[in-house]
C-alpha cells in the first residue's frame, strides 16, 4: 500500500481530501480564481472561474463543456487533470495513478469517489453530507 504522507512533496499544497481507490484520503491543491477578457464580436465577456493555471485550462474547458468532446475524451481530461493534481502534492510513479483513480461505472462506492474527485478537479463545492 503507498504511504500518502511519506511520498508528500516538499511545498506540499494544503487543498481538497478526496478518498481514492486505495481507500486513503488524498490531497488535491486547490485551483485558483482566474478571469481573463474574452474579445468576441459582441464586446468583450469576462471569462474564467477555477483555475490551475493556463497549462490546464484548456483541460477545464473540456470538463465544462465549452468544447465539445466524446465522452471518452472528457473521461482523458478528467484523468489527465487528477494526475497533474496528485503530482503537484506527492511523488508518484505513473502505476501508482491506476492503482488510485479508477472508476468502475456502476459500483456506487467507485462513482461517490468520482463524483468528489470531479468536484476537485473543477473547484466545486464538496456535496453536503446527508444529516444524520
Amino acid at each position: 500500500m503507498l504511504d500518502e504522507q511519506a511520498l508528500r512533496k516538499p511545498g506540499f499544497s494544503e487543498g481538497r481530501k478526496v478518498l481514492l481507490a486505495d481507500g486513503q484520503a488524498w490531497t488535491l491543491p486547490k485551483p485558483r480564481i482566474r478571469f481573463t477578457p474574452r474579445v468576441t464580436e459582441s464586446g468583450v465577456e469576462v471569462w474564467g472561474g477555477a483555475s490551475l493555471g493556463p497549462e490546464s485550462d484548456a483541460l477545464l474547458d473540456v470538463l465544462y463543456g465549452v468544447e465539445p468532446v466524446p465522452p471518452l475524451e472528457r473521461l482523458r481530461a478528467k484523468f489527465e487533470m487528477a494526475v497533474r493534481l496528485l503530482s503537484a502534492n506527492y511523488n508518484l510513479k505513473s502505476e501508482d495513478f491506476a492503482r488510485l483513480l479508477v472508476l468502475e461505472p456502476g459500483d456506487p462506492v467507485s462513482e461517490a469517489r468520482w463524483d468528489q474527485l470531479g468536484e476537485a478537479v473543477t473547484g466545486a463545492a464538496p456535496k453536503p453530507s446527508p444529516a444524520i
